[in-house]
């Protein structure tokens, strides 16, 4: 790996490798502000709606959305374009990097499974309280088109209205996984979505595998996963370093892609219980608020033995 990837030595993303890289029957929906798929290290993993016929103007799948063979723009109302022009915001790209890149500079953690863009962040990376209804139609798209992980690296500094808390209910209920992030206010609190039951709320950690200065914590926090100094991919193809529970998140959604490229028949529940289960401990023993179960390992989870129904 290379050298400045020290978040993916310490989940022991490597180590996993030796077992899967991720299949392509996995995808994992990045909802987001949308992804640079004109990299090369991004452009395998790009889901494709194959059921779809491009450009004729026609809903050939039926799933309500015409013409969305690389997903749907939940920001604009239109299909996702072959390429974004140059207002693409970075962060998207970014997550997208650290969940499955592959190239010499950057390597994701599971750079063989399938990323479904469904864009929902502006130009600026933002979004509104008037936009609740469209994360929740972009969670049900995901649900409704395959993705079997949704990695939700955004927060809202109020409760989300019962249209979304409905939303990703439904998710969970259909044996998709929705990982969340518990915020960057460096408080008590876990920020929603990540508050609400059924999403897996993420912990940052630094190099030093203690909580990141920024990171939230609370009851919520079910695993960690580093979240500082993160080097990734930003649309156009330079690398750079940031840091964030955003870019926790991807690394607990990758593992996830692991554990569910492996085992694709677990439930959601089950892939939770073996993500869980084979974390290193970190804090207090046992669980606890900054880092929930612990630091996420790829390597352990991808052996651990499947848990019973």
């Amino acid at each position: 790996a290379p050298a400045s990837s020290w978040h993916l030595e310490r989940i022991r993303a490597p180590e996993a490798w030796t077992v899967t890289q991720g299949s392509p029957e996995i995808v994992v929906a990045v909802v987001d502000s949308g992804i640079d798929f004109s990299l090369p290290e991004l452009a395998p993993t790009r889901w494709v709606n194959v059921r779809e016929v491009p450009g004729n103007g026609q809903d050939d799948d039926g799933n309500g959305y015409i013409d969305d063979v690389f997903g749907w723009d939940f920001r604009t109302a239109a299909p996702i374009p072959r390429t974004y022009g140059p207002e693409l915001h970075w962060h998207g790209t970014f997550v997208a990097g650290i969940l499955a890149a592959s190239g010499s500079s950057v390597l994701g953690v599971a750079p063989r499974i399938r990323i479904m863009d469904v864009r929902f962040l502006d130009a600026k990376g933002l979004f509104y309280t008037r936009d609740w209804d469209r994360l929740a139609a972009a969670v049900h798209y995901a649900v409704d088109n395959g993705a079997r992980v949704i990695n939700l690296s955004l927060y809202a500094k109020s409760r989300p209205p019962a249209v979304v808390e409905q939303a990703l209910a439904r998710a969970v209920a259909r044996g998709v996984v929705v990982v969340g992030i518990a915020g960057n206010d460096g408080g008590p609190e876990v920020s929603y979505p990540a508050k609400f039951p059924g999403v897996v709320a993420v912990g940052a950690t630094d190099p030093e595998d203690r909580l990141a200065s920024f990171s939230n914590w609370g009851p919520e926090v079910e695993v960690a996963a580093p979240g500082s100094w993160v080097t990734s991919l930003l649309p156009g193809g330079r690398t750079a370093v940031q840091g964030g529970t955003s870019f926790a998140a991807p690394q607990v959604a990758g593992t996830l892609g692991q554990v569910l490229s492996t085992y694709p028949h677990l439930s959601s529940s089950q892939a939770l219980q073996v993500l869980k289960g084979t974390c290193r401990d970190l804090g207090p023993g046992g669980l606890d608020e900054s880092f929930g179960a612990g630091l996420v390992q790829a390597g352990a989870a991808v052996r651990s033995p499947i848990p019973p129904r």
